[in-house]
């Protein structure tokens, strides 16, 4: 007897070929036949210690990134003029957050990871953020409505979806918003190594994620599928076969940052630092825009080029 969908609840999974091993547990990946996700099994969320010392995300906190993405950009254009409170659900370091402030929103942000949160407060001095999850927020704010909840490269993560989704409705005022992003769970594995238990447990399509906002009380009013283009092929590629044609020059005038004293100095080192950055760059596009271009080509007509599928929905004004 096939189990049932752990996300949906009622479909029935059946099992697919692939399989992946991480730290001696075997994962499976399921399909359900009725909602179209697919997930992993064992179907568990690794818990806040294991991404804490996960180095994606802890190389994350020691260096933010500081610009927003087109996923933050979007959403924010998408709804403009309109402007409110939002609240981002796995905030991270907060970029997205400093964006929205910047463009007119009162902005809180919730994540499990304290370096995350304490990198948000002192890189970009936002107030605001929690050390907390959905329900731990519910709990000691309760009256609080938003206009927005964002959870960009959440619902990948979750073994609860349709608590954390109960839990969203709880939050946003009638006929508010929420946006999101995940991997296309159709992309060329090699271009999305890490789309993998235990960091990531379900895979969705545009007719999976559609169907899941329908069924938890959501009208989608935008969803698109994106590639990121021929720069993301020549970093993919740089980073498989980079270090073979590496100086280690951004490193090593990183070193000479730290070991100068004076503002004065610093100021020259930071300056060579985005000199051999930008000649790094070069080399890259030398080295690898070419077989990137050829790859790019290849692809172009499958679906296999698209690596982030995201979302904004509106809250259906009869649902609680």
């Amino acid at each position: 007897m096939m189990e049932k969908c752990p996300v949906c609840g009622e479909g029935e999974g059946k099992p697919l070929r692939e399989s992946h091993e991480d730290s001696g547990t075997t994962y499976r990946l399921h399909e359900c036949a009725l909602c179209n996700v697919q997930y992993w099994r064992p179907f568990k969320n690794p818990g806040a210690t294991w991404y804490e010392h996960d180095d994606r995300y802890a190389g994350r906190n020691r260096d933010p990134l500081l610009e927003p993405t087109w996923k933050h950009r979007d959403v924010i254009a998408f709804l403009k003029p309109q402007t409110g409170a939002v609240l981002d659900v796995g905030c991270g370091t907060g970029n997205f957050l400093y964006y929205a402030r910047e463009h007119g929103w009162k902005v809180r942000g919730i994540d499990f990871d304290a370096d995350a949160i304490r990198a948000g407060e002192t890189v970009f001095k936002l107030s605001g953020l929690e050390v907390s999850d959905m329900e731990e927020f519910r709990a000691r704010h309760p009256g609080e409505r938003f206009d927005l909840v964002t959870f960009f490269d959440v619902l990948e993560h979750l073994d609860n979806h349709r608590e954390f989704m109960r839990g969203v409705r709880s939050l946003l005022k009638p006929n508010g918003h929420i946006a999101m992003s995940m991997p296309y769970g159709k992309h060329a594995k090699w271009l999305m190594r890490n789309d993998v238990p235990p960091r990531h447990l379900t895979r969705w399509s545009r007719s999976a994620l559609g169907k899941f906002l329908e069924r938890e009380g959501f009208d989608v009013v935008h969803m698109v599928r994106k590639t990121e283009g021929i720069r993301f092929i020549i970093l993919k590629l740089r980073f498989r076969y980079g270090r073979l044609l590496s100086f280690g020059l951004v490193d090593k005038v990183k070193h000479s940052l730290r070991k100068e004293g004076t503002i004065e100095m610093k100021s020259k080192a930071e300056q060579a630092i985005r000199l051999t950055r930008a000649l790094a760059i070069l080399k890259d596009a030398l080295v690898f825009g070419v077989p990137a271009l050829l790859i790019w080509l290849v692809m172009l007509p499958s679906a296999k080029r698209y690596v982030t599928l995201f979302a904004i929905a509106r809250r259906k004004v009869d649902t609680a």
